[in-house]
């Protein structure tokens, strides 16, 4: 009798952690977002990987372009 309980309580708590697996997959996917790029920043990064494979691509300071100056 003890052994079917057990089986039984043992069936449940693999059920409620797939439930629980699911409900992880699910937040993970709203928080990271797995939306598929959309066309136009497709043609973007393949813009930035050419100009990149080309070396016209330059690394430029933000306190450049803020016009920061170091003091």
């Amino acid at each position: 009798m003890a052994v079917s309980k057990e089986k039984l309580l043992y069936d449940e708590i693999r059920e409620l952690r797939a439930i629980l697996e699911h409900i992880e997959a699910l937040l993970e996917e709203r928080l990271l977002g797995i939306d598929e790029p959309l066309p136009d920043e497709v043609e973007a990064i393949k813009e930035y990987e050419s100009n990149k494979e080309k070396g016209k691509v330059e690394l430029i300071s933000l306190d450049d372009i803020l016009g920061k100056k170091d003091d």
